[in-house]
């Protein structure tokens, strides 16, 4: 029997936790894609291809995640090397926090107000703490949210989500 350092008993946790995770996303986007509305001249609603994409990433996870405990079993490590590893991660824990509260809030507040909030707490978050830092992420956050939503709508006739309010 191979020894291993708790970090490394802590990776299959980790690899399973992910295929879990994905599959769980997988199956709820194709939930949500099953209910965008169908086209009389088509013969697949247009939400046909985006449930294949997505319950076959679910499937494909799923029998990932099988095969891996069939493989190795289940894993073991410690709370505190779980606790240790989570901590080293929050940034991009709290990224993804961040980025799904994005994805959640751009129906209501609209595709520019939504992605200025997005990205200027973003590179508030992650760059130094100085005055010309936050005035450089307030204006890349003005212009990548206006200027995407101006050129789809004035460009390409592409409407981005508007504010509700």
């Amino acid at each position: 029997m191979e020894r291993r350092t708790p970090e490394e008993a802590l990776l299959p946790t980790l690899q399973l936790l992910s295929y879990a995770v994905i599959a769980s996303i997988a199956l709820f986007m194709s939930l949500k894609a099953g209910s965008l509305p169908a086209s009389r001249w088509e013969p697949m609603s247009a939400g046909a291809f985006p449930r294949i994409i997505f319950l076959s990433i679910a499937v494909l996870c799923t029998i990932a995640f099988i095969t891996e405990l069939f493989k190795h079993g289940l894993p073991r490590t410690t709370w505190s090397t779980y606790l240790a590893r989570t901590l080293r991660l929050k940034m991009v824990i709290a990224n993804l926090a961040l980025f799904i509260a994005y994805m959640a809030t751009l129906p209501w507040l609209g595709f520019m107000t939504s992605t200025f909030l997005y990205l200027s707490t973003a590179q508030i978050m992650m760059a130094p703490k100085r005055l010309a830092t936050l005035a450089l992420a307030l204006i890349v956050a003005a212009v990548f949210s206006a200027g995407p939503y101006y050129l789809f709508s004035e460009v390409f006739n592409i409407y981005l989500p508007r504010a509700r309010w």
